[in-house]
């Protein structure tokens, strides 16, 4: 079975994590960004759907459902 590719890339910003969580404000979704980051070590700012659904314990293809739909 072909996966279909993610709309907008695997890259999640703090506008999807706005989404997931439900939240109004992107400065949580901005710190909770930095957060995951910081916490597996990430050099970059730059941060997977799946290494985030992974830290989380989200579990990631509802996550990548649910982007795919509201991105």
């Amino acid at each position: 079975m072909e996966r279909e590719k993610l709309k907008g890339g695997i890259i999640i910003t703090p506008r999807d994590i706005q989404l997931i969580t439900g939240t109004d404000c992107i400065r949580s979704a901005q710190r909770e960004h930095k957060l995951t980051r910081d916490a597996i070590g990430k050099k970059s700012k730059k941060l997977s759907v799946k290494e985030y659904c992974a830290y989380w314990e989200l579990d990631y293809l509802e996550i990548i459902d649910f982007l795919q739909w509201n991105r």
